[in-house]
């Protein structure tokens, strides 16, 4: 018995909707489109496997499901009646290794190095057991934490969360973004070789080190608001 709607996976490697099996499902509906609608063109293009429990969809249901993800910009692939979601799901795209589904909550456990040209969103957390290669892109709602070398690119609270963090063993990004704030690592400052967390001071990204270092150094801006 589910009574909260997950959102889990990547638009890249698919989407997993789990759905409220008590209730009316008019009412689940209007709340699937509400949570869709406060997270923008967030989950625009992702195809997705939607698993209402023990819930029988009449046609009708089912239309009203796909017209609800179409206006979001995202495709329903399959609708999966009972069982157990998590143990069933398959990645629709093949290519990119697949992202584990998270333990529990709404936070994304990624057990890999994400790779150039691999691009991760997840509406949550986002903590990855591995680096984030040049080239890569990790987007979240919430905050990121890296277990790694952050070299790519990082965006936490990307839909306007301003009190997201991005956290890693080595902190090197591309580019760094948290909320509408633009920031990147300074030009020619040595890599540090302790843990550091980036947060929004502000206007301004600035970088921590760990509790017992104490030091702080301000990211360049180079935008302090993001067009919209």
């Amino acid at each position: 018995m589910r009574q909260d709607i997950v959102i889990r996976g990547t638009t890249r490697t698919g989407l997993v909707l789990l759905l409220p099996d008590e209730g009316e499902f008019s009412a689940v509906l209007e709340r699937l489109a509400d949570r869709l609608a406060n997270s923008g063109r967030f989950f625009a293009g992702g195809r997705v496997q939607v698993h209402v429990g023990n819930r029988r969809l009449s046609p009708e249901d089912r239309e009203a499901l796909e017209q609800t993800l179409q206006r979001s910009g995202m495709v329903l692939l399959s609708v999966k009646e009972g069982g157990d979601p998590l143990a069933e799901v398959q990645p629709p795209e093949a290519g990119a290794p697949p992202v584990p589904p998270p333990p529990s909550g709404n936070t994304l456990v990624v057990t890999k190095t994400v790779r150039s040209g691999q691009e991760i969103r997840h509406d949550g957390d986002v903590i990855i057991l591995g680096d984030v290669n040049p080239g890569a892109v990790v987007v979240a709602t919430g905050h990121i934490v890296v277990m790694g070398a952050l070299r790519g690119v990082a965006h936490a609270g990307c839909t306007g969360n301003r009190t997201a963090i991005v956290a890693a063993t080595k902190l090197r990004p591309t580019q760094l973004r948290i909320a509408e704030v633009i920031g990147r690592a300074p030009d020619g400052d040595a890599p540090q070789s302790y843990p550091e967390v980036a947060r929004i001071r502000g206007d301004l990204i600035v970088v921590e080190a760990s509790a017992e270092k104490r030091q702080v150094s301000a990211l360049e801006a180079v935008g302090a608001k993001e067009d919209r």
